[in-house]
C-alpha cells in the first residue's frame, strides 16, 4: 500500500515566497508546526493508501485528465484559517485562479480517480495554540496580501511516506497540461 495524493508542487520562487511567510508567522504568539518548504504543495485530491497495482491505472487517467487542459496561471494569495476564525486548526494561504480551469480539473479528477477533495489551499502550518486569537486573526489579514503568480504545467501523483521526522513526498507520476 502507498499513501498517495493527487496535486503539485510548487516552483522553488514560490517556495522561498512562503517560506518568507511563515518566518512572518513565527513572530505572532502561534504554536504550530510548519510544513517543510520542501513539501510545500496544493493537493487536488487526497488518495489514502492505495495499491501499489493502481498506480498505472490512476498515472493514465491523469494523462488522460490533463490533455483536455491548457497550463494556467494561479495566483498565492492571503491567508486562511481553516476551519474558521474561532477554532483555528490550519493557516493556509488561499490560491486563486480566474479561468475556472483548476476547479474543472479538481472535479474531473474526484470523478475519474476519487479521492477526499478540499478547496485548493496552500498549508502553511498545523496549529496548535494561539495565545491571542484576536490579534493573531487581524495580524494575519496584513501578512502576504501582495501574493505571487505562477504557472501550473503540471498535476502530480504524489507519494506520501509518514516518518518520524515527518512526511517525504515524492513524484509517483507527472501529467502535462497541453500549451
Amino acid at each position: 500500500m502507498v499513501r498517495c495524493f493527487v496535486g503539485f508542487l510548487l516552483p522553488e520562487d514560490v517556495k522561498r515566497y512562503v517560506s518568507e511567510i511563515q518566518k512572518d508567522v513565527t513572530q505572532l504568539p502561534v504554536v504550530c508546526k510548519f510544513v517543510e518548504v520542501e513539501n510545500l504543495h496544493v493537493c487536488l485530491s487526497f488518495l489514502g493508501e492505495i495499491n501499489e497495482y493502481k498506480i498505472d491505472k490512476i498515472s493514465e487517467s491523469l494523462d488522460g485528465i490533463c490533455k483536455n487542459y491548457p497550463k494556467f496561471e494561479v495566483a498565492v494569495g492571503g491567508i486562511r484559517t481553516i476551519p474558521n476564525e474561532n477554532y483555528i486548526r490550519v493557516l493556509a494561504l488561499d490560491i486563486l485562479e480566474k479561468t475556472g480551469t483548476l476547479k474543472k480539473i479538481r472535479k474531473e479528477i474526484v470523478q475519474k480517480i476519487g479521492g477526499d477533495s478540499k478547496p485548493p489551499h496552500l498549508t502553511l502550518c498545523r496549529v496548535k495554540n494561539i495565545s491571542d486569537k484576536e490579534n493573531v486573526v487581524k495580524k494575519l489579514g496584513e501578512i502576504g496580501s501582495e501574493g505571487v503568480n505562477f504557472t501550473v504545467a503540471v498535476m502530480q501523483l504524489i507519494k506520501s511516506e509518514l516518518k518520524r521526522t515527518g512526511p517525504v513526498y515524492s513524484v509517483v507520476h507527472e501529467s502535462e497540461l497541453k500549451d
